[in-house]
């Protein structure tokens, strides 16, 4: 830009003061992007990368009413241009609107045929669509059947007693660094603990037992001992012997190698770390003279698992021994700091769905995927005060500090998956934890593979 004259010089062409001081005023500088741009007019997390359609579709199966229900969240309002078309096989649907299109696998198949073009609502013009989709039943395919089936109806958990029985030799790695944690063949016997409650039934197992009822007395106290269950209704940990609950083996300290105490500077200390990569895996249990190892933390025999399935697991037990389905979810609070921490409301409203997205996931995701659907708020928790009355529908339910900030992150980048207009139902945010399915407990392989095969043939 050329500079500016001088005042001096417009004095003698007699304008007005006024009219000198504009022309005399640097000019600002030209914007370097001069028309709105809309990729740059989002936030950095929501822009699109290159050749990424601005199309969000999301579809979820409800086994239970037998349904599709397909969302696509579009730029700008859809018009009579805009076309939604299911494929051949009833798969996938591709939506077009505005010049671009997106594909998404559905969750299962539909009925169709031919390139069968869906009806979309006319009125009222909106960025968000809903389409509800009926379910193809192939006469003798037995897929409802085998989605429905009971196997897939349980709240299935990996790496119980007697899975790890049946391993050869089956040692625990660390998640983080994969090194040794308990070695192969250190545990000689897996055991179930019933669940959280197992304390209240000591009395019944030590009364009657079939198996042992027939061993003399000092025999008798022996098995119970091996078993870990001592005098005064107490579980305790036992050498070469690994206790395994919903989430958790409780294992004796020399059986676990590659663990050490994390937190030496505490007194007691409360977390043991890997002795490699110093990984949080678990927490010392004085009552059980043991150490607890979380199964989120961990791999067995190279097999791992995201720690959104096991949040999924503990809370579709809660939901099936507590008989509700709203939970205060809270970190472990410290002894010495009373202040509120911050926490979860969690409502479980679809505990069981399977969904697909054409937003791709963190860890990459296989769509169909089985998954819980979470309604949640933030919220902060405080131990209650004398006086205060303790809600009777809503569960307190803490969870270690990592876990819980785990937790926290993956709702919140679960929601990314879902349509803008999909997030909040009613002051709630909206949210996906994905579920163990019976693949991942290696049950019934050939089913979960021909399944599969006819959600996307």
């Amino acid at each position: 830009m050329s500079p500016s004259l001088p005042a001096s010089a417009y004095k003698a062409l007699g304008i007005p003061q006024s009219t000198v001081k504009i022309l005399t005023t640097p000019k600002p500088e030209e914007p370097s992007i001069v028309a709105p741009n809309l990729l740059n007019a989002k936030s950095p997390e929501e822009r699109l990368a290159p050749n990424e359609s601005s199309i969000t579709l999301y579809a979820e199966f409800l086994l239970h009413i037998r349904t599709v229900t397909l969302f696509a969240s579009l730029r700008t309002v859809h018009t009579c241009e805009t076309k939604a078309k299911l494929n051949t096989d009833g798969s996938s649907v591709t939506v077009t609107h505005e010049g671009e299109s997106a594909t998404i696998h559905l969750p299962i198949s539909v009925q169709g045929g031919g390139d069968a073009a869906l009806s979309l609502p006319a009125q009222p013009p909106s960025k968000e669509l809903t389409l509800r989709l009926q379910i193809e039943e192939k006469e003798g395919s037995g897929l409802l059947g085998t989605v429905l089936s009971e196997e897939r109806k349980a709240n299935i958990v990996p790496w119980d007693g007697a899975t790890l029985n049946n391993m050869s030799d089956a040692g625990v790695h660390c998640k983080s660094c994969e090194r040794i944690l308990v070695a192969s063949g250190q545990i000689k016997e897996w055991i179930d603990l019933p669940n959280e409650n197992w304390a209240e039934m000591m009395d019944f197992w030590h009364c009657h037992k079939p198996d042992e009822h027939h061993l003399h007395d000092h025999t008798h106290e022996g098995v119970v001992g091996r078993k870990g269950y001592a005098a005064g209704n107490r579980l305790e940990a036992t050498q070469e012997v690994g206790f395994v609950d919903l989430a958790s083996f409780l294992l004796k300290e020399q059986d676990c190698e590659g663990v050490r105490l994390a937190s030496e500077n505490e007194s007691p200390p409360t977390i043991l770390g890997c002795k490699h990569c110093s990984h949080v895996v678990g927490t010392p249990d004085e009552p059980s003279e043991g150490w607890r190892i979380w199964k989120w933390c961990i791999g067995v025999q190279n097999r791992s698992y995201s720690i959104q399935k096991w949040i999924s697991a503990r809370l579709l037990f809660l939901v099936e021994n507590q008989v509700i389905r709203k939970f205060h979810v809270h970190p472990s609070p410290s002894v010495s700091d009373t202040n509120p921490v911050p926490s979860l409301l969690i409502w479980v409203f679809t505990p069981d769905l399977f969904v697909s997205s054409s937003i791709p996931s963190e860890g990459g995701r296989q769509d169909p995927t089985r998954s819980m659907k979470v309604f949640y708020k933030r919220q902060t928790w405080a131990p209650l005060k004398p006086g205060e009355v303790e809600t009777v529908d809503v569960e307190d339910v803490v969870f270690p500090t990592g876990l819980f900030e785990e937790f926290v992150r993956v709702l919140g980048r679960s929601r990314m998956v879902l349509p803008e207009g999909a997030r909040r139902f009613q002051g709630w945010e909206v949210g996906l934890l994905e579920r163990f399915d019976v693949g991942d407990v290696e049950l019934s392989s050939g089913v979960v593979d021909g399944l599969r095969a006819e959600e996307v043939d």
